[in-house]
């Protein structure tokens, strides 16, 4: 199936329904809702394959201040991130050098960096919401955490590079929430082949939420094509895990149930039925 833009997604399921055709997504009410219906069946889709294309290298945002040297902001509509690097090149030399920063629970963090001597001359009070933390302020960064999903908090920084930690200095990978425009041109980010289960996906969901009623066939299709990303023997793997946190919306962890490919591209697949 080739991809569908929103306002032939909006006919489709309208057809489907047995409802008046449209012109535009938005030409009546209950058009403007089968559109609404298709736009959260995609972020459920989302949520539940890491696709590719929605994964890539995220710029932090430094807060260039003095008294939070050790704090990046996350840009909005991150999801998750899953590689940090810092390029921890001394003062002098020329030749760059990334150095893999590892992501600690919150807990873990608090543990590390409280039990640190607040009065040493090496080590920084930071004051965040709740209480403190004593920053090392003479070697690079070895791990990082995040209390709130809007800032990375990193264990150290070297004041006799950098008075802060730099934007320009990091190697950030991770999934960005993508972005879906009700327009009747506007195509979701997702690949051709996995169209078809966004559309049995929209019409098991719109029929439930405005016909009331419900739609056995859409929601069969659905679990086989579901079943087929995940028991394709060829290319199955072993469930795999997430290196860093999760910022987007509610899911079960950062555990897959598979990973599998398509057309050699890498999808992991959560389990729902």
């Amino acid at each position: 199936m080739p991809k569908q833009t929103l306002l032939e997604m909006t006919q489709h399921l309208l057809s489907s329904m047995d409802s008046d055709s449209v012109n535009s997504y938005a030409e009546t009410i209950e058009s403007e809702q089968v559109a609404t219906v298709i736009k959260d069946a995609y972020f459920n889709l989302i949520n539940n394959l890491d696709i590719p294309e929605h994964s890539g290298i995220i710029q932090l945002t430094a807060l260039s201040n003095t008294s939070k040297p050790s704090h990046m902001q996350i840009p909005a509509g991150v999801r998750t991130i899953t590689t940090v690097k810092y390029n921890t090149i001394a003062s002098g030399e020329t030749r760059l050098q990334y150095t893999d920063i590892v992501y600690r629970d919150p807990d873990v963090f608090l543990n590390s960096v409280l039990s640190r001597n607040s009065t040493d001359s090496n080590v920084q009070t930071v004051s965040i919401t709740g209480g403190n933390l004593f920053i090392i302020n003479d070697k690079k960064p070895e791990f990082y955490t995040s209390f709130d999903d809007e800032f990375l908090i990193f264990d150290s920084f070297d004041n006799g590079v950098d008075s802060t930690l730099q934007q320009s200095k990091f190697l950030v990978r991770g999934t960005k929430e993508p972005v879906f425009t009700m327009s009747d041109s506007f195509v979701p980010d997702l690949d051709a082949n996995l169209f078809p289960l966004l559309l049995n996906e929209a019409k098991s969901l719109a029929f439930v939420e405005i016909k009331q009623s419900s739609n056995p066939k859409a929601e069969q299709y659905a679990r086989r094509q579901w079943t087929r990303w995940a028991n394709d023997r060829a290319s199955v793997t072993a469930a795999t895990h997430r290196k860093g946190p999760d910022y987007g919306r509610p899911s079960a962890g950062y555990r897959y149930n598979y990973e599998f490919k398509i057309y050699n591209k890498t999808y992991r697949y959560k389990k729902l039925y």
